[in-house]
């Protein structure tokens, strides 16, 4: 019998072990994560630091290529924009250079817990519960249990029997790499570690065991025998770093500590689709389930959901989440485990305003400041321009040192272009200025946002050429789906920029001489090109040809992220994206020969939430849950298959949960904007909105047509209500608009009724007052 505070409300369960990491149970506190898997007779927990990356040893230093930008610009309009790449490529090996590949995030170490009650797995269950950061399992008389505790910095694992342990044997999984090596120093209750890397630093670990029992170090393994209960704290650090003393009193005394710090985070928001009963199901069932039925249950949902958010907030802290978050078991992950910045860390950092998780900007403000001066440097180097470059990948630091010969197929999408990404510094600082419109921040604008913002227009200024009045980019990137001049996503990254920019400097009264320079900028960009079908181009020009079997969305960022395209104020353009987006569904999403890329779904679902595409959205989260794209942890995988444990989608899962109940624009808000049919009735608490709004609550029901908001603002303001769903008025007399004035800091309720033929409802709530029923006017 499973004992009920093993099956969480917020979290999940299984009662077969993880035979791999990837499959176990996580947890974190933004700093240091764990992991649990294995079979009960040897646990393993594998303990990892989101600053620890394995010096490779690799070179950091990038040629002078500045020299050959005007032969590559002759060449690609010449010879062939691939032919501009070739030249590229093959001068930088004539100056040495070759790809580079990231240093790779790694474990600290992996604790291992030989135990044998008799009882194997049969009696066996594991669960991490979201809401408290705690991971459990247990089998047959005796339990583990752990977290990395907020307040103490560290590490606690509990070993406790109802009777005396015969034997637990613990150690050190050794980790042989020829990067790496190790010194332990063991005393009876505490070992100390020493991890120097061959190329230089290294970090600390320190492991304190507590017991009522008896012990004795047998080669490197201690051995503790009869004791009822063991706590073991555990803590890692680059060597650069403070090793944080460890917490005194009892486990239950620290998790409580914990646990009131941890929950505060993950309740600031929530979504409640009346999951019920399956909510107690196993990971396992649930995802069964929806690949022998396809029906995508709304605890599923609510599990994917919980999640995403529970990922963002065990990695970000130190650092934002890196591809796998703040965890790995290996030394060799895919990608490097590192910061991937043309999809997958933006990705990650989806829904840090939406889902009212605003402590991860200061990490991933940090990281992004660490890199300027590399980013400068790449900028300088690539192109001989001043400003910023932000390269495809980084980790321990921000060079533009990954790209040089790269080819896996015939197609042009299966080359690697990275060399000529240029939007990348622009695509980040979309979060800087979104920090702005989310809360207000003036002091953050001016120090953090507006400062990268200026570098990152500064490289463009340089970087771009006129011809017939009109910029030109040359060359252009778009992701991993090939090269030409003047890509889509090139000039919406720089419009977005350019008008952000201008923006922010009018708020704060300042950089007149720039706004006018920026301003001319904005009205010399290329405009977007419409395909014979009238659908939106990849790349503004002529002579090349579209791909719509690609993963990638890139053209449709004015859909999915800089949100310029609208019906009301773009509607050509609106509609040329509709297009395009049918195109990628037809060719890609639900194309089976295609490949399964999760990042690709999620922007497939983000761009059909803004066009009102429940289906879709539906969809691609059944693809996912289906086909092992979400292991039964609910953390994500790269492809279909638990093929590379990824995390991108996790953080893209609550914002994209959000965009189907509420979208908002400053000033502006949009009600139901793309609900699916398995999100009929619901509700959301905590969600933040754009212009310092908060969603203090959001109750749904589609079926029989009622709409609950209580929302607060930070400022008096006049805020737009929109819906586009039929049936739906938002005020007597003034059909799918309303404009109401909000209050500053006082919570303001409404109710609203679909219509019907013979008369519906649309109804207010204001401070202080009872409901006044209006007649809708039908």
């Amino acid at each position: 019998m499973i004992r009920a505070e093993m099956i969480p409300r917020h979290g999940t369960h299984s009662l077969t072990p993880a035979d791999t990491w990837a499959f176990g149970h996580m947890t974190g506190n933004g700093e240091m994560g764990a992991i649990q898997y294995g079979p009960p007779e040897q646990e393993k927990f594998v303990f990892t630091h989101a600053e620890l990356f394995l010096p490779l040893g690799s070179p950091n230093h990038i040629p002078d290529m500045a020299p050959y930008l005007d032969d590559v610009r002759t060449i690609s309009r010449s010879q062939g924009y691939r032919a501009g790449h070739d030249y590229f490529i093959r001068k930088g090996e004539e100056l040495g250079h070759t790809i580079v590949n990231t240093d790779p995030f790694h474990p600290a170490l992996t604790l291992v817990i030989e135990q044998d009650d008799g009882a194997g797995a049969e009696a066996y269950c594991r669960s991490v519960d979201f809401a408290t950061g705690e991971i459990r399992s247990s089998s047959g008389a005796s339990e583990r249990k752990l977290f990395v505790s907020r307040p103490d910095g560290c590490v606690l694992l509990n070993i406790s029997s109802d009777c005396p342990m015969p034997e637990v044997r613990l150690f050190i999984e050794e980790e042989d790499h020829p990067l790496l090596h190790t010194e332990f120093a063991y005393k009876a209750t505490e070992w100390s570690g020493v991890h120097t890397y061959t190329h230089g630093g290294g970090y600390k670990s320190r492991i304190r065991v507590e017991h009522n029992g008896a012990s004795e170090l047998e080669k490197g393994q201690l051995v503790i025998s009869g004791a009822e209960e063991i706590v073991l704290k555990i803590t890692a650090a680059p060597e650069t770093g403070r090793i944080k003393p460890f917490p005194e009193g009892t486990y239950e005394e620290c998790f409580e500590r914990h646990k009131r710090e941890h929950a505060a985070l993950f309740f600031k928001a929530s979504l409640d689709l009346n999951g019920g009963e399956r909510r107690s199901w196993t990971g396992e069932a649930l995802l069964q389930e929806v690949k022998e039925t396809g029906l995508l249950h709304p605890a599923l949902i609510e599990k994917c959901y919980d999640a995403g958010r529970y990922m963002f907030l065990c990695s970000a802290g130190a650092r934002p989440p890196n591809l796998q978050g703040i965890w790995t078991g290996t030394f060799d992950p895919p990608w490097s485990s590192d910061y991937t910045m043309d999809t997958n860390v933006q990705l990650a950092m989806a829904s840090v305003f939406s889902g009212n998780m605003l402590h991860g900007m200061e990490p991933y403000t940090k990281l992004l400041e660490s890199y300027m001066d590399d980013f400068r440097y790449n900028a300088r180097q690539m192109f001989g321009c001043r400003g910023i470059l932000s390269g495809v990948c980084a980790s321990s630091n921000g060079r533009h040192l990954h790209w040089g010969d790269s080819s896996w197929g015939d197609r042009e999408c299966d080359t690697f272009f990275g060399a000529f990404w240029t939007c990348g510094a622009g695509w980040l600082a979309h979060w800087l200025y979104e920090y702005y419109v989310y809360t207000g921040d003036r002091a953050y604008l001016q120090d953090h946002a507006l400062p990268f913002m200026k570098e990152a227009i500064l490289f463009y200024e340089d970087f771009l050429f006129e011809e017939k009045g009109q910029l030109v980019f040359l060359p252009s990137y778009s992701a991993e789906n090939g090269i030409a001049a003047n890509s889509t996503m090139d000039i919406a990254v720089l419009q977005e920029l350019l008008t952000n920019a201008i923006t922010a400097c009018s708020q704060l009264g300042v950089e007149g001489v720039n706004v006018q320079r920026w301003q001319e900028l904005l009205g010399k960009l290329p405009p977007y090109l419409l395909d014979a079908d009238g659908s939106l181009k990849e790349w503004a020009v002529a002579d090349h040809e579209e791909n719509h079997n690609h993963r990638h969305f890139s053209h449709l960022y004015p859909l999915f992220q800089s949100y310029a395209f609208s019906p009301e104020e773009t509607p050509e353009l609106w509609s040329a994206a509709k297009k395009t987006f049918e195109n990628k569904l037809k060719h890609w999403l639900y194309n089976p020969a295609a490949d399964t890329s999760s990042h690709g779904r999620m922007h497939a679902a983000l761009c059909a939430a803004r066009l009102g595409r429940g289906d879709v959205i539906a969809d691609s989260m059944k693809m996912m849950l289906a086909g092992g794209a979400v292991y039964p942890s609910f953390m994500t995988a790269h492809y279909d298959h638990h093929e590379v444990f990824n995390v991108d989608a996790n953080g893209a899962f609550p914002e994209l949960i959000h965009q189907t109940v509420l979208f908002s624009l400053p000033g502006r808000i949009e009600l139901l904007p793309a609900l699916p049919e398995e999100m009929k009735k619901g509700t959301v608490k905590g969600m933040r909105c754009r212009g310092q709004l908060t969603v203090r609550q959001l109750e749904w029901d589609a079926q029989i047509g009622r709409i609950y908001l209580v929302i607060q603002s930070e400022m008096e303001q006049e805020v737009v209500f929109h819906i586009r769903q039929q049936g739906w008025l938002m005020n007597e007399g003034a059909g799918t608009e309303w404009s109401v004035k909000i209050p500053a800091h006082e919570p303001v309720q409404f109710e609203w009724r679909r219509s019907y033929a013979d008369g519906g409802h649309a109804w207010q709530c204001t401070p202080g007052g009872g409901l006044a029923d209006k007649r809708s006017g039908r």
